[in-house]
Order: C-alpha cells, then sequence, then structure tokens
C-alpha cells in the first residue's frame, strides 16, 4: 500500500490549509447593506491581521 506523498516546494513541507467557517450568518437585502458588511469585514482583517496571521498558522 502507498502511503500519502508530501508535497514539498523550495524545501519547504506543504500543509493542507484548514477551513474555516464563519461563526455568523449575515443577511442583508440592499446593495448598500452588503458594502457596509464588506468594508466592515475588511476593515476588522486590516486592523487584526498579526491575530489573524497567527490564528492561521498555529
Amino acid at each position: 500500500m502507498t502511503g500519502k506523498q508530501k508535497k514539498v516546494l523550495h524545501g519547504v513541507e506543504l500543509k493542507p490549509r484548514p477551513i474555516i467557517h464563519p461563526k455568523r450568518d449575515v443577511n442583508v437585502s440592499t446593495e448598500e447593506s452588503k458594502s457596509r458588511v464588506v468594508q466592515a469585514a475588511r476593515k476588522v482583517m486590516a486592523t487584526h491581521d498579526k491575530v489573524l496571521k497567527a490564528l492561521k498558522d498555529r
């Protein structure tokens, strides 16, 4: 039986990325509301960039 072959790129073993599901659902009906939700999400991601990267890499 053959095991899974490890993927290596430039000498670094690549691992599969975990899927992070949202904790809340956001339902919006108007285009303006949609753009505000996207703006808020981008602001949070920009503000907490280091924390989000650390969580992703743990």
